[in-house]
């Protein structure tokens, strides 16, 4: 399938409207080089002759290959919640723990998000701002919006949570919805606050206030898609200019059936289904059968579908701007895979058959 190409937003170049201080950070691209080693830890020690880094790969401690040490990196590591930091003398240490450990990892890997897409989101939550987790009711948003908290779990972060999220240490607010709780929330002086569900103009517009006031601000949004969520919230009369300087990234995700890895058989993709998802005639997908395993449905359960966009300076200027939603579409999915494209993978990849896919890509 022909890629378009992308439509410019500016006719010449200029400085960014939105700049990202964090984007490209030392600190960022040294964890990049941890997760590809994938080293478990990352040590930092800063004294009075410098600072060493090094990366505990395979059990054993080493020096990154493309990022000399940098006293710049103990800010950035204060900041991070799974870092260990130990005083002596004049010299202090920082030890890192890679994304927060096994149990993170297997939230995410529950709920079928991909680790490419986890370190696309991560950095966008450790920035902070306004993070929408789009889709239909029943699609799992409340489930990742805890996986996601579940990052910070065991940091100095103060999450506090509105609505039913199952998020251990957080402190819930209740007695109130909306713009009421928000504020109920804004009292208690979190860091992070966490909801379930948008329910109007009033919530929109206090969710882009928490975060334009340094928040990290996750909601829930009833929307189909990533662009359509940025579209409601236009519609409930967020500042333009606010959405845009506050928005960090945007989810979208469905649910599909996980076909049963001990009994789906491949097969030869029927003729209409390959044309509507672009496959190659003859293209082999996989089928559910049946056995005990699943007893007898030939699915184990249900696995995510999912669609990001991280803010970067063309998409704030887009959002500013009032950008068509087309041009919104094909600039942040230029690259990263929407929820068809993400659907058609699984299909690829024997986790899902053609007909879940089909129903995605139609909306």
């Amino acid at each position: 399938m022909e890629t378009e190409a992308p439509v410019p937003v500016a006719d010449t170049p200029q400085p960014p409207l939105f700049p990202d201080p964090h984007a490209g950070s030392p600190a960022e691209a040294l964890i990049a080089e941890g997760r590809r080693r994938r080293a478990s830890h990352i040590h930092l020690e800063i004294g009075p002759a410098g600072a060493t880094v090094r990366m505990r790969v395979a059990g054993q401690l080493t020096e990154p290959r493309h990022h000399p040490a940098d006293r710049t990196l103990a800010a950035a590591f204060r900041s991070l919640a799974e870092v260990s930091v130990l005083a002596q003398g004049e010299a202090e240490r920082f030890v890192l723990r890679l994304d927060g450990g096994e149990r993170r990892e297997r939230a995410f890997e529950a709920i079928g998000m991909s680790r490419a897409l986890v370190d696309t989101l991560l950095p966008a939550l450790r920035r902070g701002g306004l993070v929408l987790v789009a889709g239909p009711a029943g699609s799992g948003r409340s489930t990742t919006i805890a996986a996601l908290l579940r990052h910070f779990s065991g940091s100095t972060r103060h999450i506090a949570t509105i609505g039913t999220l199952p998020v251990e240490g957080a402190t819930r607010i209740e007695g109130c919805a909306g713009a009421a709780a928000i504020r109920a929330a804004l009292e208690q002086d979190p860091d992070v606050i966490a909801l379930d569900g948008l329910d109007g103009r009033e919530a929109a517009a206090a969710v882009a206030e928490a975060a334009e006031a340094g928040h990290l601000v996750l909601a829930a949004i009833d929307a189909p898609d990533a662009v359509s969520a940025i579209r409601r919230m236009r519609d409930w009369r967020v500042e333009p200019f606010r959405l845009a300087s506050t928005v960090a990234a945007v989810l979208a995700q469905r649910l599909v059936q996980r076909l049963c890895a001990d009994c789906r058989r491949p097969v030869q993709a029927q003729g209409s289904v390959s044309a509507l998802l672009g496959f190659d005639s003859g293209a082999i997908v996989h089928a559910p059968v049946g056995c005990e395993n699943c007893e007898g449905t030939g699915f184990t359960g249900e696995t995510g579908v999912f669609e990001a966009i991280v803010a970067d300076g063309a998409i704030r200027r887009l959002i500013n701007d009032g950008g068509d939603e087309a041009i919104l579409a094909r600039h942040a999915f230029l690259r990263a895979p929407n929820l068809g494209s993400a659907a058609r993978a699984l299909v690829r990849e024997g986790l899902t058959t053609p007909e879940e896919a089909v129903r995605i890509s139609r909306g």
